[in-house]
């Protein structure tokens, strides 16, 4: 994806978002047994720069707050921002639907 420029409204898509977070461990904790998780985020894309994946839960069509005139629909929100190092990988959720198991149930094979 890697563009600079943020999506249009007729071109959001629905993604996943796999994503590495943070862990700090302070405990007796030796360093080989601390490992950071990997979770998935789904959202409609708002932009995915050099440096920063946008994603949002909400699509408003009919700007329900009046406050965004002028502005193309749908409006976003509920913005989720993952900087670009934490990303492991962007797609469609179209392309995807094999994970829709395991996201549901980690116990799942596949």
């Amino acid at each position: 994806m890697g563009t600079s420029r943020p999506t249009g409204a007729e071109e959001k898509k629905l993604v996943v978002v796999k994503w590495r977070d943070v862990l700090a461990d302070d405990s007796w904790t030796r360093a080989k047994e601390v490992e950071c998780p990997s979770f998935y985020s789904v959202g409609w894309l708002v932009c995915d720069t050099d440096d920063t994946v946008k994603i949002a839960s909400t699509l408003d069509f009919e700007d329900f707050t009046d406050e965004a005139k002028g502005e193309a629909r749908p409006i976003l929100y509920g913005i989720t921002a993952f900087p670009k190092g934490c990303v492991e990988e962007v797609v469609p959720l179209s392309d995807k639907l094999e994970w829709l198991p395991f996201v549901l149930d980690p116990s799942a094979t596949g």
